[in-house]
């Protein structure tokens, strides 16, 4: 796996996640329409939006999310708590690239919500770790961006990822 590799030949895979990640949250909530979380991504150049119940972090909506629900979407002023996606995958902010790495490859993800004890402190995502790292994490994509047929996986070439 990949993120051996990444221990063995760069020593930022011991780097806290606090030290890289943004701690600048940018959340709605559960009664947000398609519109507004879009529109919210677009200002804000981002594509991932942790949504809120009151005070509690339950769920996420991603741009992946929103495509993939296009079809089912009788109206856009239609609210995305049914379209988001309720599981929260979450890394301790003291743990270390290595960590937040593995999780990722896991979980086919590309972010992981931050916390410290019970309150959530930031979003680390893949390109974080790519923008402070300065080794290949090809291999780390290709675990992401595996494609799944029954219980065979097949890798894309390098030459086909795009970011």
């Amino acid at each position: 796996m990949y993120y051996k590799y990444f221990l063995e030949n760069n020593n930022t895979g011991d780097k806290m996640i606090k030290d890289i990640m943004s701690s600048k949250i940018i959340s709605s909530d559960t009664n947000a329409t398609f519109i507004e979380i879009s529109n919210l991504m677009k200002s804000n150049n981002i594509g991932f939006i942790p949504i809120k119940d009151k005070d509690n972090f339950v769920g996420v909506i991603t741009d992946r999310d929103i495509c993939l629900s296009i079809s089912k979407i009788k109206n856009l002023n239609e609210t995305i708590e049914s379209y988001m996606t309720k599981s929260i995958i979450s890394i301790e902010e003291d743990s270390n690239i290595s960590d937040a790495l593995k999780l990722m490859s896991k979980n086919k993800v590309k972010r992981l919500l931050v916390r410290k004890k019970d309150s959530i402190t930031g979003v680390l995502s893949l390109s974080d770790i790519i923008n402070y790292s300065d080794c290949d994490i090809l291999n780390t994509l290709k675990s992401i961006f595996s494609i799944h047929d029954n219980l065979k996986t097949l890798n894309s070439n390098v030459k086909d990822f795009k970011l």
